[in-house]
């Protein structure tokens, strides 16, 4: 069986100093290393979420500014389309008013001139047609006054 005599005493004890001695030489530096060292790594971490966090922050004010942008080029587009539009109609308004009122002028024109070839034109004829009827029954060329 087993005996308990001073030996066993003698290695447990110096079991026991070894122990203590290995704990303040070996195993509380290692120890302190290992703390120092998962809080670093902790630290890192935390810091890389914040910086992932901010990051997607800026993400999305990037991605509203540029909706933002986007929206407000379309309105600036559409009002210049708008009114570049009412300019090209109002030109066209103008050139169709300007462009039926010359027509006018010259029908009105054109009537005038027609009316007073008329009139030449009649009093002309009517004055060579006297003129012929009254030879014809005179016999004789008479000039007709008009």
């Amino acid at each position: 069986m087993i005996e308990f005599n001073a030996t066993f005493l003698v290695a447990m004890l110096s079991f026991v100093v070894f122990i203590m001695i290995m704990n303040a030489i070996f195993y509380r530096p290692v120890l302190n290393i290992m703390r120092k060292r998962e809080e670093y790594i902790n630290s890192n971490y935390n810091e890389a979420n914040s910086n992932s966090e901010e990051a997607q922050k800026l993400d999305a004010q990037r991605t509203e500014k540029i909706q933002q942008t986007q929206n407000q080029c379309r309105t600036d587009i559409k009002n210049i389309v708008e009114e570049a539009q009412n300019i090209a109609s109002k030109n066209a308004q103008d050139a169709r008013a300007k462009v039926k009122d010359e027509i006018q002028s010259r029908k009105d024109s054109l009537t005038r001139e027609s009316e007073a070839l008329e009139g030449a034109l009649k009093s002309g004829v009517v004055t060579d047609l006297a003129s012929s009827i009254t030879s014809k029954l005179l016999g004789k060329d008479l000039a007709v006054n008009k």
